[in-house]
């Protein structure tokens, strides 16, 4: 295991309005370097004010860098509040976990306390990432697990299964292949060159949902406008309800709140989308 750790000090400048109004804030950082050659069969990450980005790499060596970071008003104080962060990279058994906390009185930190955490790992290796108060940017993995709360979500080539529960969390999911099961809530959703079997269940928000393949793509929705974007109309059969809402079809055809059934000939796959209180919308490329 190879460690390195550093503190480095930074300037940044916060505020609007003019030069004499701006708020400096000092930016006390370390770097903690580790990297696991053998035996990790899974890697787990329990992250907490963090932002955590995976990224599958073709070495057989898992690579994990921690940055505890803290920003003050005072020099001195962010540096004496780094020790308030408590973070690990450890072995259990076949495992990786990764996690991060903070630990003392509120009145004894003064300082704005973040984590970030950046992991290399072979593709092939499962990821499972739970993350509050914070951005999680994942790709090129085989499988992942992701449960995200008051954060971001971007999530980019994954080839085999992909399992996302979020609140409070707006996700971008791109070149999603295998498997992909979402639950959102409270969380907009993005989704471009989508070629996976794909269930979502999502309630108050928005979705957006490139398709890119044969599916099937449920999609079930409360109070949740879905907008489904195909290559070619005539592709696909379509169950589309949207009960105390319209169903939106290319061409500017409305369908009023009715159940809509459409069949074409040898279609490439089957969408399947309800929702409650508002709009489906189906167009094309």
């Amino acid at each position: 295991m190879k460690i390195l750790y550093c503190i480095a000090l930074c300037l940044a400048f916060q505020g609007a309005g003019s030069l004499a109004g701006q708020e400096i804030l000092h930016k006390a950082s370390g770097t903690d370097e580790r990297s696991f050659t053998k035996g990790i069969s899974v890697i787990t990450v329990f992250g907490e004010k963090a932002s955590v980005t995976i990224k599958g790499w073709s070495s057989s060596e898992v690579k994990v860098l921690l940055r505890p970071v803290a920003r003050n008003r005072n020099r001195d104080q962010a540096i004496a509040d780094l020790k308030y962060i408590r973070y690990s990279a450890e072995t259990e058994g076949n495992k990786l976990v990764v996690r991060n906390s903070f630990k003392g009185q509120m009145e004894q930190i003064t300082s704005n306390l973040t984590m970030e955490i950046e992991i290399y790992m072979p593709h092939s290796v499962p990821a499972e990432i739970t993350n509050l108060y914070g951005p999680v940017d994942i790709m090129n993995l085989n499988t992942v697990t992701a449960i995200v709360s008051f954060g971001s979500l971007k999530v980019d080539k994954i080839s085999s299964e992909c399992m996302i529960t979020t609140r409070y969390t707006d996700m971008e999911l791109s070149s999603i292949r295998g498997v992909l099961v979402v639950n959102a809530e409270k969380s907009d959703i993005l989704t471009t060159d989508l070629n996976a079997s794909t269930t979502i269940n999502c309630s108050y928000g928005e979705a957006v949902i490139g398709l890119a393949g044969k599916g099937p793509f449920t999609v079930r929705g409360y109070r949740t406008a879905i907008e489904i974007n195909v290559e070619n109309f005539e592709n696909y059969s379509y169950n589309l309800k949207a009960p105390h809402g319209r169903v939106l079809l290319p061409e500017g055809e409305e369908a009023g709140n009715e159940a809509v059934e459409i069949t074409h000939r040898a279609p490439a796959g089957l969408i399947d989308v309800s929702t409650s209180y508002c709009d489906i919308t189906i167009s094309t490329k």
